[in-house]
């Protein structure tokens, strides 16, 4: 018997699971690229997100073959490392294209992760530049939050 109870409250929970992701799906659906939520928006309608970390994404220019990074390259991953221990950068990455690198910093000023990423050996030369994505919670969950009308 409670095997079967057990067996219940997991199906209960899948369900329950189920159904708030469903929400989700609908917020995000109906608050898709074309409404509010978009970054196209007028800055009046957008939902107050604050930035929580920046997304770096590091691509090398035109100059940066790999003649011209491989005596940069030890220099380049001490540096980075450097970040890292530093708690400036979270997570690193080797984009599957090897066209670059991806970081995820626990930094929420653009202009700050340029200056650090602009210190590089890689950047000073001149051979990577990288796109700064600001992040933040995903704002539409504030519904799951609301109370259900009665």
């Amino acid at each position: 018997m409670s095997r079967d109870l057990n067996n219940l409250a997991v199906r209960a929970a899948r369900l329950t699971w189920l159904a708030c992701f469903g929400a989700l799906v609908v917020v995000l659906a109906v608050n898709g690229p074309d409404s509010s939520f978009a970054q196209s928006a007028p800055p009046s309608s957008r939902l107050d997100v604050p930035t929580i970390k920046l997304l770096a994404i590091g691509t090398f220019t035109a100059k940066g073959t790999p003649d011209q990074w491989k005596p940069l390259l030890a220099s380049e991953v001490r540096d980075t490392v450097r970040l890292y221990l530093a708690g400036k950068i979270d997570q690193w990455y080797l984009k599957q294209d090897q066209s670059g690198v991806v970081f995820m910093m626990n930094v929420t000023d653009p202009k700050e992760a340029r200056e650090l990423l602009g210190r590089f050996p890689f950047g000073q030369a001149g051979l990577m530049e990288f796109e700064i994505i600001p992040l933040g919670p995903i704002a539409p969950l504030r519904v799951l939050l609301t109370e259900p009308a009665k």
